[in-house]
């Protein structure tokens, strides 16, 4: 493979994944609610552009060529899309929404713990549910905040 069709290869493939970047951002910005999956994502489609647009960025822009200037604006706005759609309103909202979360589910799990007298199979169950969701919601948070620490070290 020659270094022109690898050169290629490369937009095309950040190309593809700047697009599904795009369209994950789109479609979290539209959802009210989100589940853990999509969160989990959505940050690491994140993640993946950012990630690709720092080794494009390091390999092409010591040596401009016009073909490399499209790739570098591409990268640029992808950058861009990140850093204010996806880090100034997405990601606020999901911490705030996993903290509400966490909140919400520990209070319902203290109201079934304060429950006197002998417990039903029912509410055995519904704290079994509640404390699976807890740890999802908490490992999630954890992940999230994660990301915010590497925020914080660009």
């Amino acid at each position: 493979m020659d270094s022109e069709s690898s050169f290629e290869k490369l937009c095309e493939l950040f190309e593809s994944e700047s697009n599904q970047l795009k369209n994950t951002i789109d479609l979290t910005l539209k959802k009210s609610e989100k589940t853990i999956p999509e969160i989990i994502q959505a940050y690491y489609q994140v993640m993946k552009v950012n990630s690709f647009a720092k080794l494009l960025k390091q390999n092409f822009q010591a040596q401009i060529e016009p073909k490399h200037k499209t790739l570098l604006d591409r990268i640029d706005e992808s950058q861009k899309q990140i850093a204010e759609k996806f880090n100034s309103t997405i990601h606020p909202t999901t911490l705030s929404y996993l903290t509400d979360s966490i909140r919400i589910n520990t209070d319902n799990l203290n109201s079934l713990s304060n429950a006197s007298g002998q417990k039903s199979k029912e509410i055995i169950e519904a704290e079994a549910t509640l404390y699976k969701e807890l740890r999802e919601l908490m490992s999630t948070k954890e992940f999230v905040e994660q990301y915010e620490n590497g925020l914080k070290d660009d």
